[in-house]
């Protein structure tokens, strides 16, 4: 609309005025699109996904109760021989320590302290297990382990390193991380129990029976798991490649014809099947070969898991290894989705009549509340719509990715 002003001439002259504009009319803007990061941002944004994306809690309490179980029964393990192991008239009454060894056991000598010890380690293993009182019951139950396994090396197997090495990841990962998080039961998150509101962007993912929840938690003490599974295959594949009896097939009928080492009896002739030897030692060396990469690539991560699980079902079998099968067993839980904890979480739940998560009569219920997850599903975690923070998933909507 104008409007005719009189100039200092006398002449008219137009003057506009702003008009209001079409709603209806296309809009333009001048912001660019935000660029795509390019080289070492691109580097960047890779290694905080892998190792910061948040993920269900799930697979940690899965993850951790099962750990939590294998040293109570580890420690239970030595109960009958725990003086004859351990104690001042054992088989190692004075051992040597080198001056970085800091096992408990260099100080305290007697027989009350290794008594004590003992409880400590049984008590604490089941803190782990119910995810009670984490950030002290961890720490300590992997001193106890440490100061046993130290004292006395003359007992222990590949499989007791592992029973060390896990609680030492455990200890460092709820010390720097809320225990909030770290502590939520196998099954899952009482409603109303938490101490702290939760972020408003994160939700709860799938909800167990009885209103139970799982929420989002990091991640990278799993990917540590994950990385200490890819480096064992390996090195103990390059160990086997030197062995004449692993290139001629033999070294699995020699492996389960020292009687003493066997765990459970082995048929006559599959201890001197030629054919069946062979089969048994190439697969073990050729799976342990290849299963680093199998386990990465998602399209053949569920075969590697059973292949990996069923190749130590019999080593645990044939051989005695301690608890070798157990702790493997524990890396490998580390590869699992939410979806697939939330399963066996569901059927551990249903096997035991949910007594232990106050479910009773629900199992399935809990079974079908933990299976999620599918084909173009977001797996991992849930986010409130449009959000854009540093812990958003790597999806078109949040292409931004950052740490939490």
């Amino acid at each position: 609309m104008t409007e005719l002003h009189l100039n200092s001439g006398g002449t008219p002259a137009p003057v506009a005025h702003p008009t209001t504009p079409d709603p209806s009319a296309p809009t333009t803007t001048n912001a660019a699109a935000p660029a795509k990061p390019q080289g070492l941002g691109r580097l960047k944004g890779a290694w905080s996904r892998f190792w910061f994306t948040p993920q269900d809690s799930s697979v940690f309490a899965l993850w951790r109760t099962a750990l939590g179980f294998t040293v109570f029964w580890w420690m239970i393990s030595f109960s009958w021989d725990l003086l004859s192991f351990f104690g001042e008239e054992g088989l190692r009454p004075n051992p040597t320590y080198a001056d970085f060894r800091i096992g408990a056991f260099q100080w305290f000598e007697s027989n009350t302290a290794i008594y004590a010890m003992y409880a400590m380690v049984l008590v604490t293993s089941l803190l782990v297990m119910v995810g009670k009182a984490l950030k002290l019951a961890a720490p300590l139950m992997f001193y106890g382990v440490l100061s046993f396994e130290l004292d006395n090396l003359s007992v222990l197997n590949a499989g007791d390193s592992l029973i060390r090495i896990w609680p030492l990841f455990l200890a460092v990962f709820v010390l720097f991380t809320p225990g909030r998080l770290t502590g939520i039961s196998l099954w899952g998150r009482r409603p109303g129990r938490s101490r702290r509101p939760a972020r408003a962007a994160l939700t709860p993912l799938r909800e167990m029976a009885g209103g139970r929840k799982h929420v989002p938690m990091p991640k990278w003490m799993l990917r540590v798991v994950q990385i200490q599974m890819s480096v064992i295959y390996p090195a103990s594949a390059i160990g086997k490649f030197p062995g004449n009896h692993w290139h001629d097939g033999t070294a699995a009928l020699y492996a389960m014809q020292v009687t003493d080492f066997q765990r459970f009896p082995v048929p006559e002739f599959v201890q001197t099947n030629q054919i069946l030897g062979a089969a048994m030692t190439w697969y073990t060396l050729g799976l342990e070969t290849l299963i680093v990469p199998l386990l990465w690539y998602p399209r053949t991560r569920r075969f590697a898991i059973f292949a990996g699980l069923t190749l130590h079902l019999g080593f645990g079998y044939t051989m005695r290894l301690g608890f070798f099968s157990w702790v493997m067993a524990i890396g490998y839980i580390a590869f699992l989705k939410p979806s697939e904890a939330r399963r066996i979480i569901g059927w551990l739940d249903k096997a035991s009549f949910g007594v232990f998560s106050g479910n009773r009569n629900r199992g399935d219920e809990m079974t079908e509340a933990g299976v999620g997850g599918g084909r173009g599903s977001n797996d991992d975690f849930e986010v409130a719509p449009g959000y854009q923070g540093a812990d958003a998933p790597n999806t078109p909507d949040t292409p931004a990715l950052g740490t939490i």
